[in-house]
């Protein structure tokens, strides 16, 4: 009886050292979505969305897949455009290209598109996406993020 207790107890004890030691940060691989509306009320529904699936690959880089943006209906004459974006470990941002919904909200989507890379020298602390609707002189934006486990 002694022996299985002995056996039990180093059991226990090996499992408590595996949870007590530190574990790597995962990254906070995901879906991000962005929607933004032309006017303060919402309107009619009017405005722009974009979303993507985040893989970040590693400290200084975050893969987009099945990205797509898109001019919401009802038309309200301003273009929807969207970007990836992410900002770095001393607060400054990184930008990608802008891409916009050709056309009007009657029109298909842009993408979805797979593999656009947002690829950094410097640590990437929280990546994700920007959406905005150009309203001429100036944008009404919205962004939303996901963590980099890889830089936590």
């Amino acid at each position: 009886m002694r022996v299985s207790v002995r056996i039990f107890g180093v059991g226990v004890a090996s499992a408590a050292l595996l949870v007590a030691s530190p574990m790597p940060a995962m990254a906070e691989d995901g879906p991000v979505y962005a929607r933004v509306w032309t006017y303060p009320s919402g309107g009619s529904g009017e405005g722009g969305e974009t979303r993507a699936d985040l893989n970040f690959t590693s400290a200084r880089s975050v893969t987009y897949n099945n990205w797509t943006i898109n001019d919401i209906c009802p038309g309200d004459n301003y273009r929807v455009i969207a970007r990836a974006r992410a900002q770095l470990r001393d607060g400054s941002w990184a930008n990608g290209t802008w891409h916009e919904d050709d056309g009007t909200c009657d029109s298909d989507a842009w993408g979805p598109y797979d593999g656009k890379e947002l690829n950094t020298s410097r640590d990437i602390m929280k990546a994700g996406l920007q959406v905005c609707v150009d309203l001429g002189p100036s944008l009404k934006c919205e962004a939303e993020y996901r963590d980099n486990g890889h830089t936590s």
